[in-house]
Formats: C-alpha cells, structure tokens, sequence
C-alpha cells in the first residue's frame, strides 16, 4: 500500500477512500457525527453488500482482546480482494497497547482496519496511542475531526436540506446553529424534523423557533439580554424555566460569566479603538463568536468599565457560593440576578 500524506482535508480522505489507496483508518475528534459518518463511507466502499455477512466484522474496542483482532484481520476475504474489520472505540492500555500495535503494523493487505473513536479518545500523552496514530498516518489515514465553524456548519445543514428536497438559506442555518449548538448530531436530528414539518419544503425562522429547543447557551443568552434590559419578570421567569428543566445551575452561572465577560472584552476593544468584530481575527478563541461580539459591544454599550468589572465580581463570588453552599442554589441565581439588574441600572 502506498502511503499518505499526514495533512488531509476531508476531500482528500473521501477521495482515498473511494479509490481503496489505504487499508488503515483512524477517525477521532470532538465533531463524532463526522467520525461514524466515515467509517461507514470505508466499509461501504471496501465491502459489496453481498457479502457483508463474510467480509465485515465489527467490534467494541473496549472489550475486544488482541487474540481476536489478530484472529479478524489475517482471516482471508471470501470471494474478494479485501475485507473490512471496524473496531469502534478502541482502548489502549499497558497490557495490550504493544500487542495492538504490532497486530497492526503486520496487517496484510487483504484487511481494510477502520478505528473510530466516539467516545474514547485518543491520549496524545501516552506512547501507545501516540506510536498507533504515527503508525496510522504512515500506512493509511489517521483524521482528527475538529467541531466544525458555525459558517461552515450552516453550509453543511443548507446542503443536506437540499438533499432532503427543502430549503435552508444560510442566514436561517446560521440562527438552527445559534439556537441548537454546534454539534452535529444534534443538528442532523434537528434538520430532519424540520424537514418533516415544513410547509412546501420552506425552511423558515418562524419554524426554528418554533420547533427546535434552544441550547443553554442561547437560553441563557435570554437571560443575559433581560438583565441588561432590566426586565426583572422576564429574566426570573427564564431562572424558573431552567429549575423547571431541570438545568444545572452552576453551568447556568458558568454561561451567563461569559456572557458578561465577552461585554467587558467587547467594551476593552472599544475603548481602543478597535471594533469588537476584530477580536475575531485577532485571537483564535473568538473564532466563530463574531455575532456574540457583536451583540457584546450593543448590549454593553451603556455600561462603563467599573460597573463590568463589579458584575464579574458578583459572578464570581455567586461561583465560589454555589460551589460551597449547601442552600438552593436557585435562590442564590435569583439573588444575583437582582444584583446584576441593580448595577446595569447604574451604568
């Protein structure tokens, strides 16, 4: 077998499936839709479906023992030049890390190995894994699949409406991946009920809204806006909301900080002169956060620097209390909220 480049795009990888130029694969990352989604696409392309039952053999790789990988992948094709073996969450420890290893590396030719990992990831910080994805990137394919941005994202679901004869545009595939989150799996979900609602294949707003529940993040967002706004019945009827959902209340703590933090790094930047927009550009962390900064340098507007800063300050000493205080840790949000509302009031 020839081998391939280490930098790949997902082209590339498609392109090496469908022409059979490698016979190991190992798929990782955070984006696990994607990772599922290609090793189907290597045992499709490696295995006619008429003989699945003979040249594809599938195993959990936390309770799959060396003796039976060794034993799947020097058994010979039927009737075929390759067969396909899919290990699917793979774990490497100190008994069997050297033993999978050498089971790989002496794989013959006739064996197309496809490891994917959805919940076990690798860890870069041991030699095992470490010497198994060198070893992946010099005798087949071994590919991270990082959460995509949310641009590209939209793009994705605008193509697979498509496909699923409705339509997206990308303004409103942009609002599904504010509302829901960008993870795919979820998305997919999302997008396939939505194509099942729509009236005439139209993918509107309105049905978002309507239709897909928000991620915390969004929901909290809400909460932030009413804040800022000093709405106090709408932002303690979203506190009851979440209690009511059942959400955890530190992460609730934990998302609205950082809402108040992207509103005192947005009011930083304006005070230099340079629009929030650009943090963007500027630091790799704000990637994709472009309409949250946005939003940020709005919403904190009329609030000076101090005021900011003793909001964090409240924030702050709210964490340290709900993560030592046995009380109701809802009474201690709503405590916080009043007095996050009482500083926006002062500016």
């Amino acid at each position: 077998m020839e081998c391939i480049a280490v930098a790949m795009t997902e082209t590339q990888v498609k392109d090496i499936i469908k022409n059979g130029t490698a016979n190991l694969y190992l798929f990782y990352g955070a984006e696990s839709y994607l990772v599922e989604q290609y090793a189907r696409l290597v045992a499709k392309q490696t295995v006619e479906e008429d003989f699945d039952a003979f040249n594809f053999q599938r195993f959990d790789g936390q309770s799959v023992t060396p003796e039976q990988l060794e034993e799947a992948v020097e058994a010979l094709p039927m009737m075929s030049d390759r067969k396909c073996v899919s290990v699917r969450d793979l774990t490497l420890n100190a008994d069997n890390g050297e033993r999978i290893l050498r089971i790989v590396e002496q794989m013959p030719d006739t064996c197309v190995l496809v490891l994917w990992q959805m919940t076990v990831q690798p860890d870069k910080r041991k030699n095992a894994w470490k010497d198994l994805i060198k070893l992946a990137e010099s005798k087949g394919v071994a590919m991270e699949f990082k959460r995509k941005e949310p641009a590209d994202t939209a793009k994705l679901l605008m193509a697979g409406a498509k496909r699923r004869g409705c339509s997206l545009d990308f303004t409103d595939a942009s609002y599904l991946v504010e509302q829901v989150g960008n993870d795919l799996n979820l998305l997919i979900g999302e997008l396939d009920k939505l194509c099942a609602l729509a009236v005439n294949g139209d993918i509107t707003r309105k049905l978002i809204y309507t239709a897909c529940p928000k991620n915390l993040e969004s929901k909290v967002f809400d909460l932030s806006k009413a804040i800022l706004r000093r709405k106090a019945g709408e932002a303690y009827d979203l506190l009851h909301q979440f209690r009511t959902q059942r959400e955890d209340p530190v992460g609730v703590l934990a998302v609205l900080s950082g809402d108040y933090a992207y509103l005192y790094r947005a009011k930083v930047a304006a005070g230099a002169g340079v629009p929030a927009e650009r943090l963007a550009a500027e630091f790799k962390s704000y990637k994709g956060k472009e309409w949250k900064l946005k939003n940020a340098a709005r919403d904190g507007a009329r609030m000076s620097l101090p005021v900011l800063r003793d909001c964090l300050d409240i924030l702050a000493k709210t964490d340290l209390t709900l993560k030592s205080n046995p009380g109701d840790p809802w009474v201690v949000l709503e405590q916080t909220v009043t007095r996050l509302m009482a500083r926006a009031a002062e500016g």
